[in-house]
């Protein structure tokens, strides 16, 4: 179905370690991949070490690379993970004249947080009640704030600057260190949801959207919900059939407000004893890999799907076998790891393992982690798929056990395991266990 995508030439915008997938994929297709960025040190730019070629220019630097793409015959432009490099290819494909799943205005409608939540409002998605969204905070707003609540940038987005306070001595300096990861200058207070967090992801074709993918995200404990980086993830989750009852339709109403045509697009939010809430969303794709998870059930592969769009100006096939309702449970096991200098990386055992696929590991012996709360964090992302929740929590023991990260000392940098039995409860009883 992309045979005539055969030679040709593509720019990817970003070489860190989870664009691989995408060149990946790219590659899968026959198409020749050539990734740019400013990272002149390969080592720190491992997208480039596997692409066909790669261009040390600044992403940002867009005539320039729009004239060097006319010289080398690209005809398509793509990425992800980033809502940076997002924008930044949406402009060197409008230098091209080449297709681009979105506009300029529908990125920055959905990566700013204030317009988002005002647009969902009136559509009927449930947002969390916010307290400000300026800079500097009120002494008169902090005083009226009930907390938890949780503290972040409007405009960024990898867990970037984000903090959990449940007192108001933490506040100053959550709102500072939020304001330092903004772009624009704007920051949010808004409520702490408690219950299990959740991504929704929609593929759009010729103007129809359909639902994908509903999974749960259990928050890691390790950090004291400092930042929120993610522990495990289950697909479907637990509460599909409420979310597509609640949350469906109104999602789907926003999406086709903002005009969105074609492409990927995912909500982040939070089930609770309370209803859905929605705080996030991104017209890209996410972080997790979920186009593997998705075509492993149904099929479809969004990420070759946006490859052809990008290529051809059609996303290639339709969404007709899309389908939420998985036969049985996958999962994405993200390795988080506390800072330090890494020694020993090893993980041999699970390569052999049938019920393992899709093994992204992005550190090596030599590689150095900073403590920033940051999906800088996550060195490590793997799917493994199940019949059964019981049998989950048999893959998810192995993979722990033989999953082996030390530094110089021989510590274990390695996130505290994930308490399994959130899972049990959620799948047995229902419930919202975060």
């Amino acid at each position: 179905m992309y045979e005539e995508l055969k030679g040709k030439r593509l720019l990817i915008v970003g070489s860190a370690e989870n664009v691989i997938s995408m060149v990946n994929a790219a590659h899968e297709l026959g198409v020749y991949v050539v990734v740019v960025d400013g990272r002149e040190n390969w080592e720190q730019a491992p997208a480039k070490k596997v692409a066909d070629e790669g261009w040390d220019i600044d992403y940002q630097k867009t005539d320039e690379i729009v004239e060097r793409c006319k010289m080398c015959g690209i005809t398509g432009v793509m990425t992800g993970y980033s809502e940076f490099w997002v924008l930044a290819a949406c402009r060197i494909a409008q230098g091209l004249g080449v297709p681009f799943y979105a506009t300029e205005e529908q990125i920055i409608l959905t990566r700013n947080k204030r317009i988002f939540k005002d647009t969902c409002q009136k559509y009927g998605v449930k947002i969390p009640k916010d307290y400000c969204f300026t800079y500097p905070v009120s002494e008169e707003t902090k005083d009226n704030i009930e907390f938890p609540v949780i503290v972040k940038p409007a405009d960024y987005g990898g867990r970037k600057g984000i903090t959990v306070c449940d007192e108001r001595y933490q506040l100053d300096f959550a709102i500072e260190y939020a304001f330092s990861k903004s772009e624009s200058g704007t920051i949010i207070v808004e409520e702490y949801l408690k219950g299990t967090e959740f991504n929704a992801i929609y593929t759009i074709v010729d103007g129809k959207i359909s639902l994908s993918c509903v999974n749960e995200k259990y928050i890691t404990n390790d950090q004291g919900r400092k930042t929120g980086l993610c522990n495990f993830v289950v697909a479907p989750a637990f509460f599909l059939d409420e979310f597509i009852t609640q949350a469906d339709q109104p999602l789907k109403d926003f999406l086709r407000r903002i005009e969105a045509k074609n492409g990927v697009a995912f909500f982040q939010g939070m089930y609770t004893s309370r209803g859905i809430y929605v705080f996030e969303m991104g017209y890209r794709v996410n972080g997790n890999n979920d186009f593997n998870v998705i075509e492993d059930n149904n099929g479809i592969n969004f990420m070759k799907m946006l490859i052809n769009h990008t290529l051809t100006g059609s996303m290639g096939i339709g969404i007709e076998k899309d389908n939420p309702k998985f036969n049985g449970y996958t999962a994405s096991l993200p390795i988080n790891v506390h800072a330090g200098c890494a020694k020993k990386v090893d993980y041999s055992a699970l390569s052999h393992h049938p019920n393992f696929y899709d093994i992204d590991c992005q550190i090596k012996p030599g590689k150095v982690i900073v403590e920033d709360g940051s999906t800088h964090q996550k060195v490590m992302l793997l799917k493994m798929k199940a019949n059964s929740i019981d049998e989950l929590h048999q893959f998810y023991d192995f993979a722990i056990a033989n999953i082996i990260i030390e530094d110089e000392n021989g510590r274990d940098m390695k996130f505290e395991p994930f308490d399994f039995e959130r899972v049990i409860v959620n799948h047995i009883s229902g419930g919202v266990c975060g």
